[in-house]
């Protein structure tokens, strides 16, 4: 993979800061949900142009219902993935503490109690972990149909990350890392007074479009290897925009 295209390539478009603007006000406003979902859909567009070949540079700003239904796909998606797991971890909690308001004050009961909400919580990482290598996957497979139900095609999608496993896990350690390196930045120029602290905070802000864009380009790559070897072709509506 090459990861450091990956990083670069934002800034080789002639409108990256328009591109990147645009991604920062989907970002400051994704607590409405719907402008979380458009910039969601806005990775896949980026998945499909490098899967294809277009890796220099990033997809217009357009057809915004396009980039809505994308996004909401593949979210709804990843997150019916991951649900029974979430599911069963509420369960056992839940459980456990009804019991516990029974018991309460009861040395086994207390143990017990211990016990399961390690058991859960093992539950929960175990989610968090599981959706963080199917993710992309789930990305790449609707990247490529462009058909929801083909993200519950599970033994395609568990093939995707299957094979493609240690490139799925470069990409966590690149998010991860960048998430550090963001972390520390921010950290040290707040110890800096009025130009520090507003330096800091628009890297904060431009850091998280940013990441899904490199992230979508290393998707991408990944995706080309599941076109390469005969895993499909999504064939757009309208070519895609330079």
């Amino acid at each position: 993979m090459d990861v450091r295209k990956a990083f670069t390539y934002v800034f080789e478009d002639k409108e990256w800061v328009v591109k990147l603007i645009l991604g920062v006000v989907m970002s400051v406003l994704s607590f409405l949900i719907l402008p979380a979902l458009i910039l969601n859909g806005y990775m896949v567009a980026i998945i499909r142009r490098v899967m294809h070949g277009e890796k220099e540079n990033l997809p217009q700003w357009e057809d915004w219902g396009k980039l809505l239904k994308d996004g909401f796909f593949v979210s709804v998606a990843q997150f019916l993935w991951v649900l029974p797991l979430f599911l069963l971890a509420t369960v056992v909690f839940g459980t456990t503490a009804g019991f516990g308001s029974m018991f309460e004050g009861s040395d086994v009961m207390s143990t017990l109690m211990a016990t399961v909400f390690s058991v859960g919580g093992c539950l929960f990482l175990l989610a968090a972990i599981a959706l963080a290598f199917i993710a992309p996957a789930i990305a790449i497979q609707y990247a490529r149909t462009g058909e929801f139900g083909a993200c519950f095609r599970f033994g395609e999608v568990l093939g995707i990350a299957r094979d493609n496993l240690a490139d799925i896990f470069i990409t966590f350690l690149v998010a991860f890392g960048a998430g550090l390196v963001m972390a520390l930045a921010t950290g040290i120029l707040g110890l800096i007074p009025c130009l520090g602290w507003i330096a800091g905070a628009l890297i904060g802000v431009a850091f998280g479009p940013y990441l899904t864009y490199v992230l979508g380009h290393l998707y991408g790559q990944i995706g080309a290897k599941v076109v390469g070897s005969g895993g499909g072709k999504y064939l757009p509506d309208e070519p895609m925009a330079s």
